[in-house]
């Protein structure tokens, strides 16, 4: 799944990511964090419904509700715009 066809999308696995919200994106070389034990793989694409999550020692599944609160804060979060030090 392309993430060039959503509006919103974080995704990780193994050594690359992404997390985009409304035409900003940001590369990431580093796991994203959510409380509970390490992400080895998310893919979260609310546009299309697509909410998966693989934890260290779990395996694979749908994400929780707080998860996906979760991911939708950490999108905000990573893809604001840069204050440059003004209020």
């Amino acid at each position: 799944m392309s993430h060039a066809l959503y509006s919103a999308r974080l995704f990780w696995s193994g050594s690359r990511g992404i997390a985009k919200l409304h035409g900003r994106e940001v590369f990431l070389s580093a796991a994203p964090v959510l409380a509970g034990p390490s992400i080895l793989m998310i893919d979260y694409a609310p546009e299309v419904q697509c909410a998966e999550i693989l934890r260290y020692g779990e395996a694979r599944r749908e994400m929780t509700a707080d998860e996906i609160r979760a991911c939708d804060n950490l999108l905000a979060e990573l893809t604001k715009e840069p204050s440059h030090g003004r209020p």
